[in-house]
């Protein structure tokens, strides 16, 4: 009969697999690779962030976003066939789930029917066909919507992690924070897992319970919460899998039945994949079904182990992380070729916060589901009341439980960020095949030691034996089982002592290090990632801010760090994200006086709308005199017409609205050079910077200049992070004492680039680097110029 089995399913799964592919097939045959076609299709997921090594002979690396879409329509002729695009154009990052697009794109040379794949370089236009363009967002994507701009109002942390992990919707997530959650090994969290489905369930079906609902009833009214959980969510693979292993659990738990069994497992796996072949090669999918199979397999044994020397609590808050790390780790090494040494404790100390952002997410999500489909009704009960004002109130309501949920949502930030900046986060594993084939040995050669371990453990003892004819041992006499008792509790009291002072003593390190005073600086290069931000410092709480990197949390850190409270100017050298997205809610923090920026078309970035007010397009000769610093202009000349109220943004969109299109070098070269000189007690340093500026403009800025070059400086902040596009000119003309490069850990551009490095060996520059040393505190000692790290 088994065989039968495995062979009906194995015959229905080659014909799923093969009707599938189908369409993708009459689509290839019909536009072959490299052929360039016309689409009319819908959006079926967020677009995801991806990055290409580079091409041979280069040195930048290529980035865009990935766009799963649902073709309808290939050069006028009708299709249903899913194709995932990579595009480069910027346009295509803010497409959202189910809007209909047109677009031209043009198919790869490794499409497939198993996997169609096609690239776009230009925009996509939307198809106003009567859809949802022509009526606006639908309820799904307008209440996650209301939910993140709620979540926005708590901070960036909790603008990305609440919503992330309660609908999945990780848009929002800061860049920083996003990488530090993948070094930890703590990505799952903004992940929809069966964890989140089950609660869904469950909850509601113990609230049909308390109404008097048969659990009949209650199952029904959980199953119709999940479909409009998965529903508000989107149906991707992990969500899918999660979906049916949410619906099992919460039947089990409804039920009173035992929790979900390997088979169950099994049969919504198989099912899954019968229906949509596609998942059997979807990395979360593959990650999804191990971290659940690796729980319901090897947590319990596990657990049981644990528990013989921990509490059962303690014992299940390690053993459920543990097994899903050693279940998904060969399957993780192809995605990161290093091993996360943090992701245990990391998840450890995750594991107590997780249910109560998810929890108080989801009554956000509820009360703005009600506020939607209750407020037409209430309208009409109450015909003065306006719409706004009433869908206010549901807002409001809803914001209570998002606050709730921000407090353990930004401890958890904490958590990752903490744990990534631990020395050895990732330990080095060998790459390809041959490393995959050694973990997963080892992974192997682990689990089947803890299963025997606990098998072992729980076979009972032999209870045969030998009789002897010698005498008992006489009983111990009273007055010395004191004398051994009071020993043992002694050398017990003494180790939970030892332990106790020494668990303080970590404690008061922890402490002392996190609350260390930063060293004296004049200038502090602060390590924002991939980006810029530099502080200048004009007095004892004030400084002048170069650029803010690409994320507000690693700012705001550094500013707290510095002690400053006072900007007397920001500077936004050019209209990058690296540069100014970390701008994004700063008079939150500090206060600010005035704006220097500049950009390729002339609009203030949108993250200083707030300050447009103070904002200015600086000229070149143009001064700021803040303290005992002074800054001159030495490029580029502003266009005659500029705008520096807010407006569209021209250069690398972060949002919906945007006026014209520059390039990237365009951008770059549109760079204010700057020429610093600080003087402090020690001296004076003079300081050469221009953001992103390349070497075609650094040669036009610097051609009115005595002899066409920059001046000598102490020090230089190094062009685009070293890119090998700042050129070395700007190198040999400065000869600096000291060169800065901010620039991100192991980032993906390969910066800085070795032509940069040798450049400022050649001039014997002492090099500083923030993915070395993180932020870099900088003062003039005399004729020397010291560098430290915090």
């Amino acid at each position: 009969m088994l065989p039968l089995v495995i062979v009906i399913a194995a015959t229905a799964g080659i014909v799923t697999a093969l009707a599938a592919t189908a369409p993708a097939q009459e689509f290839l045959a019909a536009h072959p690779a490299g052929s360039v076609v016309r689409v009319q299709a819908d959006v079926q997921g967020a677009p995801s962030p991806y990055t290409a090594g580079p091409a041979p002979g280069e040195q930048e690396a290529s980035h865009g976003v990935a766009v799963d879409l649902r073709i309808t329509v290939a050069d006028g002729a009708p299709q249903d066939v899913a194709a995932t695009v990579f595009a480069t154009d910027p346009a295509w990052g803010i497409l959202e789930a189910g809007e209909r697009v047109e677009a031209v794109l043009r198919v790869t040379a490794t499409a497939e029917p198993a996997r169609l794949t096609l690239r776009g370089s230009s925009p996509p236009v939307p198809a106003h066909d009567g859809g949802e363009q022509a009526h606006g967002p639908g309820l799904r994507t307008t209440v996650r919507q209301d939910l993140a701009r709620i979540a926005g109002k708590h901070g960036a942390v909790s603008a990305g992690l609440v919503p992330g992990m309660t609908v999945g919707d990780t848009s929002q997530l800061p860049q920083a924070l996003d990488q530090s959650m993948k070094d930890t090994g703590l990505t799952h969290l903004t992940a929809v897992s069966g964890s989140n489905c089950a609660l869904v369930m469950t909850l509601t079906g113990y609230t049909a319970v308390t109404l008097g609902v048969g659990r009949r009833g209650c199952i029904l009214a959980g199953l119709a919460s999940l479909a409009g959980f998965v529903v508000l969510v989107g149906p991707d693979p992990s969500v899918l899998r999660a979906g049916v292993m949410g619906a099992l659990g919460g039947i089990a738990m409804l039920t009173g039945r035992p929790g979900v069994s390997l088979s169950a497992l099994c049969a919504a796996v198989t099912g899954l994949v019968l229906v949509e072949p596609q998942l059997a090669i979807d990395y979360g999918f593959v990650l999804s079904v191990l971290a659940t199979a690796g729980i319901v397999v090897s947590a319990r044994p596990v657990t049981r182990l644990l528990a013989t020397r921990l509490p059962a609590v303690l014992a299940v808050c390690v053993a459920v992380p543990l097994v899903a790390q050693l279940w998904c780790g060969p399957v993780l090494l192809l995605l990161n070729p290093t091993l996360p040494l943090y992701s245990l404790p990391a998840n450890m100390a995750a594991s107590p916060l997780v249910p109560v952002v998810t929890v108080a997410g989801l009554l956000a999500v509820c009360v703005l589901l009600a506020g939607h489909l209750l407020t037409p009704v209430l309208q009409l009960l109450v015909p003065a009341a306006p719409e706004p004002a009433v869908f206010t109130a549901w807002e409001r309501t809803a914001g209570l439980p998002v606050g709730l949920a921000s407090y353990p949502a930004r401890l958890l930030g904490r958590i990752a960020d903490t744990f990534a900046r631990l020395p050895g986060a990732h330990l080095p594993w060998p790459p390809g095949p041959t490393g995959i084939a050694l973990l997963t040995a080892a992974t192997l050669v682990a689990l089947a030691a803890l299963h025997a371990l606990d098998r072992r453990m729980r076979r009972p003892g032999p209870t045969r034996g030998t009789v002897t004819s010698a005498p008992a041992e006489p009983p111990v006499p009273d007055a010395v089982w004191r004398v051994r008792a009071r020993e043992h509790r002694f050398r017990r009291r003494a180790l939970a002592v030892t332990a106790a002072l020494t668990l303080l003593a970590l404690l008061v390190t922890a402490v002392v290090w996190w609350l260390r005073p930063a060293p004296q600086w004049e200038s502090v290069v602060c390590d924002v990632g991939q980006g810029d931000a530099v502080l200048h410092r004009t007095g004892e709480h004030s400084a002048v801010l170069v650029d803010g990197g690409p994320d507000p949390r690693a700012l705001q850190r550094c500013l707290h760090q510095a002690d400053i409270t006072h900007l007397d100017a920001v500077v936004a050298t050019h209209d990058h994200d690296d540069h100014v997205a970390g701008l994004e809610g700063l008079t939150d923090v500090v206060d600010v006086d005035r704006i220097w920026y500049s950009t390729a078309g002339g609009a203030l970035p949108d993250e200083l709308a707030p300050l447009a007010e103070k904002a200015t397009r600086p000229h070149v000769g143009d001064r700021l005199v803040a303290g005992s610093l002074t800054m001159e202009v030495l490029g580029p000349e502003p266009p005659a017409e500029t705008a520096p109220a807010h407006g569209s943004r021209d250069t690398q969109p972060r949002g919906p609205t945007r006026a014209t299109h520059v390039s990237s070098d365009d951008e770059n070269n549109a760079s204010l050079l700057l020429h610093l000189t600080l003087t402090g007690p020690h001296g004076t340093t003079t300081w050469l910077t221009g953001g992103d500026i390349e070497a075609e403009a650094y040669t036009r800025d610097t051609r009115t200049l005595p002899g066409g070059t920059a001046p000598h400086v102490d020090v230089l902040k190094v062009s685009h992070h070293g890119a090998r596009n700042g050129g070395t000119a700007i190198i040999h003309d400065t000869h600096p004492a000291l060169a800065v490069i901010s620039v991100g850990k192991d980032n993906s551009y390969g910066h800085p680039h070795p032509q940069t490095v040798q450049a400022l060996q050649e001039v014997d520059a002492a090099v500083a680097r923030t993915d070395e040393s993180g932020s870099l505190w900088i003062r003039k000692d005399g004729n020397r110029v010291v560098v430290s790290a915090r």
